[in-house]
């Protein structure tokens, strides 16, 4: 029902940015337990409007273009 929503809408589906540390990069599983990231690096995390990751870099502008890519609409989220 979301998917005919979207189309009938005219909206595309959204995905969401979320600049993401070591700690939660462990939580989601994105990067092993005996890796950590170096200080002060962080990962842009594109999920899905139901919360899945859909990929991660180490660039705002890479994920934003990954979801406009893909046809996604890309929102940030802090």
């Amino acid at each position: 029902m979301n998917d005919i929503f979207t189309a009938e809408s005219g909206q595309g589906r959204i995905a969401y940015i979320k600049p993401t540390g070591s700690e939660e990069a462990h939580r989601l599983g994105l990067i092993p337990a005996n890796v950590e990231l170096p200080q002060g690096v962080t990962l842009y995390v594109l999920h899905a409007e139901d919360g899945r990751v859909l990929g991660y870099t180490d660039a705002y502008a890479s994920a934003y273009g990954a979801a406009v890519q893909n046809e996604l609409t890309p929102v940030s989220v802090h």
